[in-house]
């Protein structure tokens, strides 16, 4: 008898020690969680999207106003020029792509032109073109040259940068008015006296050297000629 009392006493027990220890290993919502898959949760998560780099500046120049860039909107075009011509030699690079210009100030406030009749360029190295800049009283006037070399004139456009912004500068002649103008090779484009200075001329037929003189009115955003 006592011996079968002493069978039931520690077959309880048995019990009582079983229950507890499952009791404490169990999670309140009758679930349980590996420690892995916990740590998952809480530091997995979906890749950043690859940001899109920049598209190459192909043009820049700096002013005390902001910064001028030129870039385009599509992948340029980069192959040689292949043959031998007034626009430069076998060796240089033509560039071709659907170009912007775009105007950066002091406080980071970006302004975009839309010059749609710039194209492509024709340069001696694949390389970002410094642009030249004009200096007037209030003003910084950069110089966009698409070719860097030509028979008998280089093309050229002009941007206005001040505290006011940027603009695209027209050419006002008697003939009519342009977005661009040319200079001859082998001279470069000068402010004196307030004007701009261009040495024109050289057309085919004509070798007359015309040195002609513009005189700005930012507010219309023109250069005059005036001689």
């Amino acid at each position: 008898m006592l011996k079968r009392f002493m069978q039931v006493v520690i077959g309880v027990s048995l019990l009582v020690v079983v229950s507890a220890c499952t009791k404490a290993g169990e999670p309140t919502n009758g679930f349980s969680a590996s420690p892995h898959t916990a740590a998952m949760a809480v530091t997995s998560s979906s890749p950043s999207p690859t940001p899109i780099a920049n598209p190459k500046v192909r043009a820049a120049g700096k002013s005390e106003f902001g910064k001028l860039e030129i870039r385009s909107s599509v992948q340029e075009n980069v192959e040689p020029l292949g043959a031998p011509s007034c626009y430069g030699t076998a060796e240089d690079y033509k560039i071709s792509g659907t170009y912007k210009v775009q105007f950066t100030d002091t406080a980071n406030t970006v302004t975009e032109l839309a010059l749609p009749s710039l194209t492509g360029f024709i340069q001696p190295r694949n390389e970002t073109i410094p642009l030249k800049k004009l200096e007037f009283p209030g003003h910084d006037v950069f110089v966009i040259t698409p070719n860097y070399t030509d028979c008998h004139g280089i093309s050229f456009y002009l941007v206005d940068v001040s505290k006011n912004g940027a603009f695209l500068l027209q050419f006002l002649t008697p003939e009519g008015t342009f977005d661009q103008y040319d200079f001859l090779p082998k001279t470069e484009l000068k402010v004196k006296k307030g004007l701009l200075e261009v040495q024109h001329g050289g057309a085919p037929g004509n070798e007359a050297v015309i040195e002609q003189h513009f005189k700005p009115d930012f507010a219309k955003h023109v250069m005059e000629k005036v001689s």
